[in-house]
């Protein structure tokens, strides 16, 4: 089809001509004025477009009478010149109107594009990408190279064609927005795809390396006056710009960045950034003007990933000048970040409890309730909670303080209608289970706080209560989702507590005390839009003029950030062309298997794996000079010492002497093709279990140094990622990628045999625990998600919630009764019995920060990785010992049977520490690459790692 004759059509401009003509607009007060064209109206709003080409929406109930007489008069027959070539077609909204039609007309597929282009600006461009407008998170409408690989993929049913053609609310453009698609239009639509959706050829851009960006934010900084140097901080898209991201993508992300960035401030200005180069990718930031200081940007250097650390002279002046290591972070992680806890609440420095946050505030909401100088809304349907909800607005210095009361439920003192009155209300008080705080900050924008039944500051409201649609899983997150929800301000609510006091009084005994709270309607309603316009409003000094809840940009684009990333994504997140980045891989010693799937076409790679590997992966590609701490201690020459293992499952009780030197090797298997991520040692010592890649179990005899057998699991695994042995070796648990958990009963000559299987998991299993009788199972995984299980039926006995990362380490009490995991920033402890969680406890900063975790055999203890360090609490008393500096990312750990040492795997190292004293005792070297798995047998004396692509697989034994 592509050289045939097409029927394609004409494009004409779809506005009615009453509209096309520049007007004064003013809003019911006369305040408001600006001067432009109507381009339509939908929902309730006017879409204005200013002379400078700019689009400015605003609700038509603030239009002035004679603005909105005037729309109701522009409803007219359109009158069309005998010269124009246009026919005529009935407006599905009103078949009275008639509209201007396309016309048919023979046209080769080599301006089909070019067509294509035109009907899409017209009918969808406004809210899908120009002036960085993202409806349903969908920017790019003109950017046919991606919609064609999206949205109108070639071959398929396209979801594009879909909604264009949908017969309910989902059709697009959405039902009562003019101007619309024409069959004609839709036909032509059709045929682009069918032609294989050919993208207008790009305009190349000109590469910006990271060199070019650091000498250009190192000019702005010279620019700036000596003593404001050290103040100055910037954020980049560049490498979005590279990687070919369209503009009106770009401008997504700035309406993202101004947002936030005046969303974390407590000035009373707004600051809008200043870009310093041509394209608009950089943008530079006094941290005096958002009220910022030193703390709040280590808080950002603590916490992103992604900075490069260039071994250049311009480098080292620019963190000279500023005064701080990371003078740069990139938008798109920052809107990301920057927009959800921890950071969210560190930005804004948000104490730990509403009272802390009233305080700060000078708003006494115990006092307002009293005197009655609040006003609340109580309803029994919310967009975001689950049951009954109260609303409460305070007077605040800045303007409005909005508290919600959350319920668990609707019955009994949970039910508003019957127990209106509260909080501190005695008998007749109802009783929340949570709730959300919305307070206008300084310069008018909103910041947002979630908390529980007492009042204490939590990062995400339990979703039995709460939830967040635009979420899989529907978690609401303090910031990102208020954000969401509240794109245009405090959402209007009708009280229907106070209708119902009204219409029957007889049936209240303290109707007047309910009724001086639940006030007047009219109230309520002054003190809603009153916050909206000033919402609005801020918004339009922004620069964001489009206001919807699936168009929130920094919503939006944070979604957008944790998507799959391509190679030329990768590249440009190097600072590389994708060339460059392919040749230089090829002498990558350390990270060549994790980034492989680039070299297939239209390969990509997680955006967790890649965050976790990109600070190697930046040395081993000689990008970045090393951020390794220095390696002052590797062995401790004096630490000496003989400890008595005992096997907290029953083992025998044997001397091992921990020094330097006290390691022997006993089995080594060279040439391991794909290598290993896991491997375990059965309690005798005798035989070794590993996997990994290539998704073959591997057994081995230690004993013997030899190969036992290999077993294929491919097809159920996709790739091997956790092994474990039960306590007397009879079972071996193997669990995968595909989130597959396969049991197998074990014979005394390591041999195995199917058994059992447990299915639930959705996504990649890391961690197994089994408990000390055998009948039951832990197994975490990469959906945030821990599963309790019996082994013998493989039944699913609870599921384990809460946490915001991949599941690091679990663990099954001695007594089978609590269980307890990580992701590595929270760890939950629950009960089993009781089915009720015992208690959560923060430990590092993020999930993120490191890359393994481990409980202790004998319950004690956990340890967790935390970028290079790993951190060590006594789960007893909440005491953390002196923190192990690993002088590199620890990519494994473990503990010994008795939990008196703890082993962790680095780069081509394994260590063995003292947990407690916080010392390391010895280093064992092993064959390159990363110890990606470390197994222990039972007794404490044999040990091994996973070893990487290519190296031997070795088996130490520690001295007796």
């Amino acid at each position: 089809m592509c050289r045939q004759i097409l029927i394609v059509v004409i494009f004409v401009l779809l506005h009615d001509v009453s509209d096309a003509q520049t007007r004064l607009w003013t809003d019911a007060t006369g305040k408001f004025q600006i001067e432009a064209e109507l381009v339509t109206t939908r929902g309730g709003k006017v879409v204005l477009e200013k002379p400078d080409g700019k689009l400015v929406v605003v609700p038509i109930a603030k239009l002035s009478d004679e603005d909105r007489e005037f729309l109701d008069q522009r409803n007219k027959p359109v009158e069309v010149s005998p010269t124009e070539s246009v026919d005529m077609e009935q407006s599905p909204s009103n078949p009275e109107v008639k509209k201007p039609r396309t016309v048919a007309v023979k046209q080769t597929d080599s301006s089909i594009t070019v067509q294509t282009k035109e009907v899409l600006k017209t009918a969808c461009y406004r809210c899908h990408g120009q002036d960085g407008t993202s409806e349903g998170g969908f920017n790019f409408v003109l950017n046919l190279d991606k919609l064609g690989k999206t949205f109108a993929e070639p071959g398929e049913d396209s979801l594009l064609m879909e909604r264009i053609k949908a017969d309910d609310d989902s059709v697009m453009p959405p039902v009562g927005e003019e101007p619309r698609l024409s069959d004609s239009n839709i036909a032509l639509l059709q045929s682009w795809i069918d032609a294989g959706a050919p993208a207008v050829e790009k305009r190349e851009r000109e590469f910006v390396s990271n060199d070019r960006v650091v000498e250009m934010i190192l000019a702005d900084i010279t620019s700036k006056p000596e003593r404001s140097q050290r103040f100055m901080r910037y954020f980049t898209l560049t490498h979005l710009y590279n990687a070919g991201v369209s503009d009106d993508e770009l401008q997504t992300y700035r309406n993202a960045f101004k947002k936030l960035i005046n969303s974390l401030s407590w000035n009373t200005d707004l600051v809008i950034p200043q870009a310093v180069d041509d394209a608009k990718t950089i943008f530079g930031l006094d941290m005096r003007d958002l009220h910022w200081h030193d703390e709040n940007w280590k808080a950002i250097e603590s916490a992103n990933p992604y900075f490069l650390n260039l071994a250049t002279a311009t480098s080292d002046s620019c963190v000279e000048k500023t005064q701080t290591s990371m003078p740069f972070v990139r938008i798109d992680w920052f809107v990301f970040a920057a927009s959800k806890p921890p950071l969210y609440h560190d930005m804004l420095s948000l104490p730990q409890s509403d009272v802390e946050l009233e305080r700060l505030l000078r708003v006494n909401v115990e006092a307002n309730i009293s005197q009655e100088k609040v006003i609340r809304a109580g309803f029994n349907r919310s967009g975001v909670s689950q049951n009954n909800r109260l609303i409460e607005w305070h007077k605040s210095p800045y303007g409005s303080y909005w508290k919600s009361y959350d319920f668990g439920g609707n019955l009994g003192h949970q039910n508003l209608f019957q127990y209106p009155m509260g909080p501190n209300y005695g008998s007749e008080s109802f009783k929340q289970d949570g709730g959300e705080i919305i307070f206008s900050l300084p310069n008018g924008l909103q910041g947002y706080f979630l908390v529980d039944e007492r009042g204490q500051r939590i990062d995400q409201g339990p979703t039995n209560i709460v939830s967040d649609p635009k979420r899989l899983d529907r978690t609401v997150t303090n910031g990102v989702s208020c954000m969401s929800c509240h794109y245009s301000g405090i959402i209007p609510k009708k009280d229907e507590v106070g209708f119902a006091v009204r219409s029957n009084p007889s049936a209240f005994e303290d109707a007047d005390d309910i009724l001086a709270l639940y006030r007047d309607p009219v109230e309520l309603d002054r003190k809603m839009n009153q916050d909206v316009e000033k919402f609005s409003d801020v918004l339009l000094r922004l620069g964001i003029s489009n206001l919807s809840r699936s168009g929130e940009s920094i919503s939006a684009m944070a979604l957008r950030f944790q998507q799959d990333i391509d190679l030329g994504h990768v590249a440009s997140e190097f600072g590389l062309l994708p060339a460059d980045f392919l040749e230089r891989l090829k002498g990558a010693s350390q990270v060549a298997r994790v980034f492989s799937s680039l070299r297939i076409a239209g390969g990509t790679i997680k955006r967790d794996v890649f965050k976790d590997m990109f600070g190697e992966a930046c040395r081993d590609l000689e990008i970045t000079k090393s951020n390794e701490r220095s390696q002052k201690a590797t062995r401790s020459r004096s630490s000496s010492r003989n400890r008595n293992v005992v096997d907290s499952r029953g083992g025998k009780t044997r001397k091992v002497d921990l020094h330097a030197g006290s390691v022997k090797r006993v089995a080594f298997f060279d040439d391991m093709g794909w290598g290993f991520s896991a491997v375990a040692i059965d309690p005798s010592g005798n035989f070794l279990v590993a996997g990994g890649v290539s998704a073959e179990l591997t057994g081995f005899s230690v004993k013997h140094e030899s190969l036992l057998s290999k077993l294929s699991l491919r097809d159920l695994m996709g790739s091997i990622s956790a092994i474990e042995y039960s306590a007397d070796g009879s079972q071996l648990f193997v669990a995968g990628y595909k989130g597959a958990v396969q049991v197998y009963s074990v014979n005394k000559r390591g041999q195995i045999k199917p058994s059992s299987r447990f299915v639930g998991h959705s996504e990649e299993v890391g961690c197994i625990a089994i408990s000390n009788d055998g009948k039951y199972a832990l197994t975490g995984s990469q959906e945030e998600k821990v599963r309790y299980w019996e082994v013998e039926s493989g039944k699913e006995l609870h599921v384990l919630t809460g946490f915001k990362g991949k599941i690091k380490a679990v663990d099954i009490s001695a007594d089978g009764r609590r269980i307890r995991a990580t992701d590595g920033a929270l760890l939950i402890d629950y009960d089993v019995n009781k089915q009720e969680t015992i208690h959560q406890r923060p430990l590092t900063r993020s999930w993120s920060s490191g890359q393994a975790a481990a409980f202790s055999p004998d319950g004690k203890f956990i340890a967790v990785g935390d970028s290079y360090d790993i951190r060590v609490w006594d789960l007893e008393t909440g005491r953390e010992f002196p923190k192990l500096d690993g002088n590199e990312i620890q990519w494994s750990i473990v503990f010994s049977p008795d939990s008196s040492y703890l082993l962790s795997g680095g780069r081509g190292k394994i260590n063995v520490w003292d947990p407690v004293a916080g010392k390391r005792i010895v280093i064992q070297e092993v064959d390159g690459g990363y110890v990606q798995g470390l197994g222990v047998s039972h007794d404490g004396k044999t040990f091994s790692h996973a070893a990487t692509t290519g190296n031997p697989l070795s088996v130490f034994q520690f001295t007796e």
